[in-house]
């Protein structure tokens, strides 16, 4: 077994690890989330165009698709170990934007606005007359969350033996000069 299979293979139980611990802990946070929380406040930017209600849901939608792209990255660079591990940041934010939602009638997550600042699922879900549905909105999307924890720790397990396609260019063209 190769040092690189061995670390990848390690890789697995680190995800499901940091998976449990952030499905059992709820107000669990770290440097990952401090980088989620800055994607999340961009996508309220970047969705500025479509109006109040994409402004708003922006900053959550955002903050899964820019994970999302990283995953699309690497699965387009055929390097699906990859792709699987990012797979695992997907996850995280969903898990965090099922928090945000369950919060929206409790309203009691500190925003980063302060007290006048509008919780951006309570003003959603008050606008579409689904305020009280919050938290099963909220189980729905931590139970996909828990689903793509599964599916990163699966393929990463499932790819680590293989090698990317860029990589073995990238090894076929130093072995041939």
């Amino acid at each position: 077994m190769t040092p690189r299979l061995v670390l990848r293979l390690l890789a697995v139980p680190l995800i499901v690890a940091y998976a449990a611990r952030r499905l059992v802990v709820a107000d669990y946070w770290d440097l990952l989330d401090d980088v989620n929380l800055a994607v999340h406040e961009a996508g309220h930017l970047v969705f500025q165009p479509f109006g109040d209600h994409g402004m708003t849901i922006g900053g959550s939608l955002f903050q899964v698709l820019v994970p999302l792209a990283f995953v699309a990255y690497f699965a387009s660079r055929r390097q699906r170990f990859a792709a699987s591990v990012v797979l695992a940041w997907v996850a995280v934010n969903l898990l965090n934007v099922a928090r945000y939602i369950g919060d929206s009638r409790a309203q009691e997550l500190p925003l980063l606005g302060g007290e006048n600042t509008v919780h951006d699922w309570w003003y959603l879900l008050t606008e579409w007359d689904l305020i009280a549905q919050d938290l099963v909105i909220a189980q729905w999307v931590r139970a996909a969350a828990t689903l793509v924890w599964v599916l990163a720790a699966a393929g990463a397990l499932a790819f680590a033996r293989e090698s990317s396609v860029a990589s073995d260019a990238e090894s076929f063209s130093t072995a041939v000069e």
